[in-house]
């Protein structure tokens, strides 16, 4: 076995990159919440307090529970996308392909400078992220993962075939 095949068992978080026009448009909902709400306190109207309050609520659950934190870690046989309340746990012995990507679908990354992570066919069976520092996570997911470079994306090698008697 080759020792680029071999996981050395170093573990690693990486945080998601942060698009610089994306940062405005997560401030709005929990700025303009809290002004709402600052507002309803000032003026003393129970009513706008209520709605604000419930606002600002939503919006800390959404932030919470989906978005932050976002970070993905790689070691001990596993990519684990954290986003939120949510994991997702993609052994790295299944990664077939890492490619780069500006794909805009929703995903657990807040850049459009992501990489696609593919384990298998199928739509649900690849994740978009956005890892940064990007070339230390890369070299890190290839060494553990086994996979090689192969023009801009890294691949799983296929092993060689047994030659064919006759």
């Amino acid at each position: 076995m080759p020792v680029s095949d071999t996981p050395t068992n170093r573990s690693r978080t990486y945080r998601s990159q942060v698009d610089a026009w994306l940062v405005p448009v997560l401030l709005v909902p929990p700025v303009v919440s809290l002004g709402l709400t600052a507002r309803a306190l000032v003026v003393g109207n129970s009513v706008d307090l209520t709605w604000s309050l419930l606002a600002l609520g939503v919006v800390v659950l959404i932030y919470g529970g989906l978005v932050f934190p976002l970070r993905y870690l790689v070691g001990e046989g596993r990519l684990e996308v954290r986003s939120g309340f949510h994991r997702q746990r993609i052994p790295l012995a299944e990664i077939q392909r890492v490619k780069p990507t500006r794909n805009p679908l929703s995903s657990p990354a807040l850049s459009l400078d992501r990489l696609e992570i593919r384990w298998g066919p199928g739509l649900f069976q690849a994740v978009l992220i956005s890892p940064t520092p990007r070339d230390e996570f890369l070299t890190h997911l290839a060494t553990e993962a086994g996979l090689v470079r192969e023009g801009d994306q890294w691949i799983r090698p296929t092993p060689p075939q047994p030659p064919h008697s006759s």
